[in-house]
Parts: structure tokens; sequence; C-alpha cells
């Protein structure tokens, strides 16, 4: 029987841990693991119809892959708050004690078979940046503009 497809997207909550490939003492061979967190904030209609991000806070998702998928995803090097996408098959739930009030918990784990950066998102907080430096004459990679000694004028 298929299962449906789960998209996640969100920023990684931690830096991803990783497992590297081993061999068991019975000579079984385990293949490589890559688990992250990704938060994916929610947008919840207000009393006045407004939206507004879900008081609750975000929903947390685990992120497993296996095999080569770990391996390139390890190289590339996500780290935490990194906007990313993750697809795959809906995997058994974690189960953990709560550390803000001591109840048992779960949390959905995706068998992913992509993580990938969210490019949109990278982009615009890339813009935005740009955006909000202060204006300065510009210097160009080769020194100063066609025009100007290297005190701009």
């Amino acid at each position: 029987m298929p299962q449906a497809m789960l998209t996640v997207r969100g920023n990684l909550g931690a830096n991803p841990d990783y497992l590297p490939e081993k061999t068991t003492d019975d000579g079984a061979m385990l293949p490589s693991k890559l688990q992250a967190v990704v938060y994916e904030n929610r947008r919840v209609r207000t009393v006045d119809g407004s939206w507004a991000d879900d008081p609750r806070g975000p929903v947390k998702t685990t992120v497993q892959l296996f095999g080569r998928a770990a391996d390139t995803v390890h190289r590339i090097d996500m780290r935490q708050g990194d906007p990313v996408i993750a697809g795959g098959t809906l995997g058994e739930p974690s189960a953990f004690v709560s550390p803000k009030d001591g109840e048992m918990a779960g949390r959905n784990v995706i068998n992913a078979q992509f993580l990938v950066f969210d490019s949109i998102i990278y982009q615009r907080r890339k813009d935005k940046a740009v955006q909000s430096r202060p204006s300065q004459p510009s210097m160009g990679p080769a020194g100063p503009a066609v025009g100007q000694d290297a005190d701009g004028e």
C-alpha cells in the first residue's frame, strides 16, 4: 500500500545529529543516519479576523534520513536556524517526557527522502539584510570606482 508523501517547511531547531555508517559486532552493516528537528510556524486567525503566529508555538517535526541521503545532507553542513524543506513518509512517532511539565509528549517523525535549503526564504532574508544596511559609496571588487582615488575623491 503506497504511503502519502509529507512535506514540512520551517527552520532547523538545532544542528542535525549525524551517525556515520558502521559495522556491528555480528557483522551487520548499519547505514548512516542524520536526524534533525524542523520548527514550522503556524498562522491562526484571531477573533478580529486578522492572522497571527500560533500562541502554542511552532510545530516540531523530527526528520530522519538514512544512507546516501544522510551523507549528502551532512556534507552540505546545515546549521540551527537554516530555512529548510523536508519530504518523505510518516514514521513511527517519537515519545518523550516534556521538560516543561514532566508529562508524556510525542513528535511527528518523517522518514525523509530529501532535506534541502529553502532557497526562497534564504533569498528573502538575504535581500532584507541588504536593504537594512546603510548606503555606502560603492568601491566594487577591484577597488575604488573609476575617477576616484583610494580616499573616494
